[in-house]
């Protein structure tokens, strides 16, 4: 909604009832020719304004004037009516605490506080954070309830105006930010023609806090999934887990944020996807701000060993790894660590998500489903465990389908590799039986011991790396 109509409402109200009680005065003045003539009477002016306001209460005036100022009313919670950044406060005014928010907003627009309740179902997010969150919004704008209450003949006039506003602005802001998202993916397959998204459905264009926007082929399997070591800085860094999962755009940094702290660092795993090199940027990170608050990033296939790429620092969260890795390779873990250069409180970055731009999807069986101890033969679960995962690949229509071994520790190095290979050719067989599609590339690489998920210090870490991987890359 326009913040701005309301607001220059009470504004000329409170002008106009001050001038309403300014004692007549005749002063004189001077015309364009030198003439001395009679000022305008300004109570004359304002007749009309005076009759109209008899029933305004000056005190509840003036108090609704000073909640609107300094970033908006303010309630038992301390939250404003508005956002610091001009939006309508519709998360105070949905929520239980925001019976003060709401009432004092029925008596800006001129509706009643039942109206204001059935408003707010329909009035959108002023937030967008994606394409399909656009989307999702421009779906909203039919909304029964509203419809059948207008259809009732109950309905106001501020009402209805109050609502094909909101629907005329959520409209153009859904728009806009399409049409942005769509360059942003243009410029994306520009650079990498032969590249797709995996399935039609799963693509999507984000936004981050400066109104950067990058297109994610995988869309939101493109984001970090967990946290794997969180070391805070000093002053403190907290809250590891607020990075993971999707962007949230215009993120608030109280409740959406990783605050690294000066120095802090983080290792996050993508569990559905890998990083790889595309052509262009290969990761983004999400950091709240207006400007990025320097940081240095690692990759690793295993969380231990790790390639050193560089920083993120500047006016964009956006990182090329092509300099630091070969070709096809591809990484699960990523190491981001604050390299003391704070532009505010808190100290250190505050990231609200990472993603990787290209990625591959990664699937996982574990071997102990799929064969015997030390065999390589398909046990009938096994093969049924590939059927129903052969399932989430048959509608993706190319690409290269990578198979990988692994293994624990348990035997000699030469028998793991060994053994690795055979499992990951005996899985790729049975994938080509149930996805058979001639338009794939396949690839067969057993890694026995080398590229363990976590220590091989116990039972359940060994069995965690007794595995077999799939992933499949679009191109």
């Amino acid at each position: 909604m326009n913040t701005r109509r309301p607001f220059a409402i009470f504004t000329i109200l409170v002008l106009g009832l001050l001038a309403c009680n300014e004692s007549p005065k005749k002063n004189t003045i001077q015309n364009d020719q030198g003439k001395a003539v009679e000022e305008p009477d300004l109570r004359e002016a304002t007749e009309d304004l005076e009759e109209a306001m008899e029933d305004i209460d000056i005190d509840e005036l003036m108090k609704g004037m000073g909640d609107l100022m300094s970033g908006g009313a303010k309630d038992s919670t301390s939250q404003g009516l508005f956002t610091e950044k001009g939006a309508l406060n519709l998360e105070l005014l949905r929520s239980d605490k925001g019976a003060y928010a709401r009432q004092l907003f029925a008596k800006m627009v001129g509706v009643s506080e039942k109206e204001v309740q059935i408003a707010l179902t329909a009035m959108p997010d002023n937030n967008i954070v994606s394409v399909k969150h656009a989307e999702d919004i421009e779906q909203s704008l039919s909304n029964p309830e509203v419809e059948a209450y207008i259809a009732s003949g109950e309905a106001s006039q501020n009402f209805i105006e109050l609502l094909e506003e909101s629907k005329t602005e959520a409209k153009v802001r859904t728009t806009n930010f399409k049409a942005r998202a769509e360059k942003a993916k243009r410029a994306f397959y520009k650079l990498n023609p032969s590249w797709f998204a995996l399935t039609k459905n799963m693509e999507d264009t984000y936004v981050d806090s400066r109104k950067e926007m990058v297109y994610l082929p995988m869309g939101t399997l493109s984001f970090a999934d967990s946290v794997v070591f969180f070391k805070p800085g000093e002053p403190d860094g907290f809250f590891p887990e607020r990075c993971l999962g999707t962007s949230q755009g215009d993120a608030d940094l109280q409740t959406d944020c990783t605050i690294l702290g000066s120095g802090g660092s983080i290792v996050l795993f993508f569990k559905d996807n890998a990083i790889t090199d595309v052509n262009g940027p290969d990761i983004f990170v999400f950091e709240q701000g207006a400007a990025i608050e320097p940081t240095n990033l690692q990759l690793s296939k295993d969380g231990q060993s790790w390639i050193d790429i560089g920083k993120v620092e500047g006016g964009t969260g956006l990182k090329d790894i092509t300099d630091y890795v070969k070709p096809g390779e591809t990484f699960n873990y990523i190491k981001i660590t604050d390299l003391k250069t704070s532009f505010g409180p808190p100290p250190g970055a505050d990231i609200d998500a990472v993603a990787a731009i290209g990625g591959a999807l990664r699937m996982s069986l574990d071997s102990a489903v799929l064969f015997d101890t030390g065999e390589h033969e398909l046990k009938p679960e096994g093969a049924k465990a590939i059927r129903k995962l052969a399932q989430q690949i048959q509608d993706i229509p190319k690409g290269t389908i990578t198979v990988e071994g692994h293994t624990d520790d348990v035997g000699s190095d030469q028998t793991n590799l060994v053994l690795s290979k055979k499992r990951a050719a005996t899985v790729a067989a049975e994938l080509r039986k149930s996805i058979n599609n001639s338009s794939f590339k396949w690839k067969e690489v057993g890694l026995g011991e080398t590229s363990p998920l976590a220590p091989n210090e116990n039972d359940g870490n060994r069995r965690k790396n007794r595995r077999v991987e799939i992933l499949v890359a679009p191109f």
